[in-house]
């Protein structure tokens, strides 16, 4: 059989194929749908789907908030073990072995942590269904670790071209874009279509099946992704201290982390969103009409409960403006600067959810209908801004490790991810702790599987609660990139000064791996 080789780049500013852009954006926009998914449904399967009682899922939510810090040491020990390995698989690079390890193990844990105990075995208790959940938590972190790290520092690697970057990071939000929509548009009709199946095996199904289109799809781009940077030859392993020495001393880079951290908050109300429906829609009936006095005027009639289909409506409005400011933006860098356009949509976003808030504020004081119009009209005019969001701070990202590499002669990319990354699982484990004690608080955890009795109250703060924290933190997010000052100009002589330096380290290796 003949041994399969990975192709090498052999000039640091050779053009990406079309073929590696289909590979590296449809894998990357399909593991970017995966792990949205699965903090959708695994929170609906520990909240609504397991059946576990108020006391099990509180003592869930305080281990799981207390085990978040454990990621603490457990990033520290694989990004200083990637990063500390500075051995090169011959054509294969640092990572892609790492990636193909992890790619199966990673994508089984996380269907795993999607199953609903309750429908596939009734009589498991709540002490079982807790021990399951928080082991597989544990095997979720270690794998997913690795893999998101070894991918991060990949991606980071494939070109050197900022247009390129921003043309990559487009295609991919629009496929991710396009992906997670039509999975919001099968769960509304899986209940027409899979009517003997429990809303939460649904759920599960499908989730499954994005899960495992991300294996053959990652391994594609493993094959056909090539690295245009490349570590120097003969690299000397740094001391660990040294590492996170010159990743404080870079101030872009702590100032574009300390943004992101703050607008990671912004996801707690992103994912209050189906919470909100489930309690304020899912027991109302109302009549839409579209298009009213043209010919091609139709109404929508609510009055089923399939709160899913609310879901679409609000996805299909998104996507549309989403669409239009992916397309723009790749476009529109080039006359506006990265840090303008992030500062941009930070504050679009936050004025978005503002407005929304103000719209359906007092909750008694509007009907079902107008409070979602109100919502999908806000949530619609904020895809102006999701299209640049999902592009980009990928871009900062890049251009913060092009700083590292031109400042300290290493770019360290799988510490710098796991470093963002379990910082912003600490405000998420936080978020959530408190979000999940909200859900208990309010009594919609006590009313989850009978939505008519849910309170006033409740439905009103969770509608609240959607709107005004995507707005505070968007806001947050702002103060920092204020003082970013690694943009423009600057930029573009430091990756000029780069692009010697790195021929020199890619004809090193294509040299020795002939």
């Amino acid at each position: 059989m003949k041994k399969l080789k990975n192709n090498l780049a052999t000039n640091v500013n050779e053009k990406i194929t079309l073929r590696e852009y289909a590979a590296f954006s449809s894998s990357t926009a399909m593991a970017k749908v995966g792990s949205a998914m699965n903090g959708f449904f695994g929170g609906l399967v520990a909240s609504t789907f397991l059946g576990l009682s108020e006391g099990a899922f509180a003592t869930y939510s305080t281990i799981i908030f207390i085990l978040g810090f454990w990621d603490i040491a457990n990033d520290v020990i694989v990004s200083s073990f990637l990063d500390k390995n500075r051995k090169n698989y011959g054509r294969w690079g640092r990572f892609k072995p790492w990636l193909m390890a992890m790619i199966i193990p990673c994508n089984i844990v996380v269907i795993l942590q999607t199953l609903p105990l309750r429908d596939f075995f009734p009589n498991i208790g709540d002490t079982f269904k807790v021990v399951y959940l928080v082991s597989l938590y544990f095997l979720n972190d270690a794998f997913s670790t690795f893999y998101n790290a070894a991918l991060t520092a990949l991606n980071a690697r494939r070109t050197t071209n900022n247009m390129e970057r921003g043309y990559l990071a487009a295609i991919e939000s629009i496929l991710s874009s396009s992906i997670g929509s039509c999975g919001t548009y099968i769960a509304a009709f899986l209940p027409f279509l899979l009517p003997n199946l429990s809303e939460a095996e649904r759920y599960f199904y499908g989730y499954s099946v994005v899960t495992i289109l991300a294996i053959p799809l990652t391994l594609w781009n493993i094959v056909v992704t090539k690295e245009r940077i490349t570590d120097p030859p003969k690299a000397v392993t740094p001391r660990l201290r040294d590492v996170y020495k010159n990743i404080i001393k870079n101030k872009p880079l702590m100032l574009y982390m300390l943004s992101e951290i703050l607008g990671h908050g912004m996801s707690v109300g992103y994912g209050l969103m189906t919470y909100a429906f489930i309690a304020c829609f899912r027991t109302e009936q109302f009549a839409i009409t579209f298009f009213a006095g043209t010919g091609i005027e139709f109404t929508y009639t609510y009055n089923d409960g399939n709160y899913a289909a609310l879901l679409s409506f609000a996805s299909l409005a998104s996507l549309v403006t989403t669409g239009i400011s992916l397309f723009l933006a790749p476009i529109v860098r080039k006359w506006v600067d990265d840090k303008i356009l992030y500062i941009g949509m930070k504050l679009g976003t936050g004025i978005c959810y503002t407005a929304m808030f103000l719209s359906i504020y007092p909750y008694e004081a509007h009907t079902p209908q107008q409070i979602f119009i109100s919502v999908v009209l806000w949530y619609a005019i904020h895809g102006l801004t999701t299209g640049f969001y999902n592009t980009i701070p990928g871009l900062i990202q890049m251009s913060v490790y092009d700083y590292g590499e031109y400042k300290y002669g290493e770019r360290n990319e799988a510490t710098v991810s796991s470093l963002k990354s379990t910082l912003s699982r600490i405000l998420g484990n936080c978020t959530t702790y408190v979000t999940n004690l909200f859900l208990i608080y309010v009594g919609y955890k006590q009313f989850a599987e009978t939505p008519e009795l849910i309170p006033l109250e409740a439905k009103a703060s969770l509608i609240y609660l959607f709107a005004i924290l995507p707005a505070i933190f968007s806001f947050l997010a702002i103060i920092p990139m204020l003082f970013y000052k690694l943009s423009g100009k600057k930029h573009k002589e430091i990756t000029k000064a780069l692009e010697e330096r790195r021929q020199e380290n890619l004809d090193y290796r294509i040299e020795n791996y002939k």
